[in-house]
């Protein structure tokens, strides 16, 4: 784990090193829907399939901006309820309790110039992400692993430095283990934002 923190805190110093000439700070917040997929979960001797609801989440970022790209630091939170949990050969079972991250990210965008106020966006992002399982019959564990993302969408941006934000975020993780059962975390993410830039 200080492998990772030590990757993200060279990832962001660096960015934020090559972005001293750019034009100026801003801070951004996100928050939309979050989908994750069925996660595979073996204890060594057993094997099974989480599922999920449909869940939320949020973020937020302070980051350096010029006219073609951005590096920033974000906070980001998800969550979303267990809906089932389907085991080899013992059949389906519903189960209460939720699944939720805490991400610290690096993340470096390319906003690509139409000639008006609308700016298609790629970006990647990379970090960690405390990843916790919360079941009402046996209680929570939580472990800390590697995370990435990878941001599609699109800016419109007004005069006075302010942006909205629509983006398709792919956020997953290493695999997470809790209490010896190896599981997995694999996110899409439908995220509308504010952006301001001073």
């Amino acid at each position: 784990m200080k492998n990772v923190l030590v990757c993200f805190l060279i990832f962001v110093v660096i960015g934020f090193g090559v972005s001293a000439s750019f034009a100026g700070t801003y801070i951004s917040g996100n928050l939309g829907a979050v989908i994750v997929n069925d996660s595979d979960i073996d204890d060594g001797d057993d094997t099974g399939e989480f599922t999920f609801d449909s869940g939320y989440g949020y973020m937020g970022a302070l980051g350096i901006s010029n006219q073609t790209g951005r590096v920033e630091a974000e906070l980001g939170y998800r969550k979303n309820d267990f809906d089932e949990l389907k085991g080899v050969g013992l059949g389906k079972a519903d189960i209460d309790g939720d699944i939720s991250s805490l991400s610290l990210m690096g993340n470096i965008y390319y906003d690509f110039s139409t000639g008006g106020g609308f700016y298609p966006v790629i970006g990647v992002g990379f970090g960690a992400a405390k990843i916790e399982a919360d079941l009402d019959d046996a209680g929570n564990e939580d472990d800390t692993v590697f995370a990435y993302q990878l941001i599609l969408g699109g800016s419109f941006t007004s005069s006075v430095g302010l942006s909205i934000d629509l983006q398709y975020r792919y956020f997953a993780t290493g695999d997470p283990e809790f209490d010896d059962i190896d599981a997995e975390y694999r996110t899409h993410n439908l995220m509308i934002g504010l952006r301001q830039s001073f």
